[in-house]
């Protein structure tokens, strides 16, 4: 079981830090493009469409390591106080009640969509540039998918905790 949650940590834990890498290369395009607007009055016709993608798959890729973590908004008001078993009951109820229906429910919904974007080759309407955004859309189901394996691996080592009262 270490080894199976291992494997996932290292799954989250290399796709958090390649795509950290897109906010160095986020910042460039929007650097290149004020200079650009601004310095030479010659504003690009990519750097919305790019600056959205980007940072959008970012957001989605870097969800998985985010959790890995424990980096996200989580009321500790009450949660700190509780001992470690409670906390993994807390933790079971509501991935059971919210989070597994939440994104099974997503993937399921998404990966049509995604392949109807595929079929249709499917363009961005929000700029006259209209670049393909089928790519784009496919980073979607990937990173819920990679959200999705993190929060199974987050669910066993709760279940340990709430099984057996110490850390797996």
């Amino acid at each position: 079981m270490k080894k199976f949650l291992g494997i996932i940590d290292s799954i989250s834990e290399a796709t958090g830090k390649g795509v950290s890498w897109f906010v160095v290369i986020l910042t460039a395009i929007l650097g290149y493009e004020v200079m650009m607007r601004y310095a030479f009055n010659a504003p690009t016709k990519w750097a919305y469409d790019i600056s959205y993608m980007f940072g959008g798959s970012f957001f989605l890729l870097g969800a998985c390591y985010t959790l890995k973590m424990k980096g996200h908004v989580r009321i500790d008001i009450f949660y700190g106080q509780f001992s470690l078993r409670t906390q993994a009951l807390i933790d079971v109820i509501f991935a059971l009640i919210f989070f597994f229906p939440l994104f099974f429910g997503l993937l399921y919904f998404l990966i049509p969509h995604v392949y109807m974007s595929w079929q249709l080759a499917e363009r961005s309407m929000e700029s006259y540039w209209r670049p393909p955004i089928y790519p784009f859309k496919t980073v979607m189901p990937i990173g819920v998918f990679l959200l999705l394996l993190q929060g199974i691996a987050e669910f066993i080592r709760s279940l340990f905790v709430l099984i057996k009262g110490r850390p797996l």
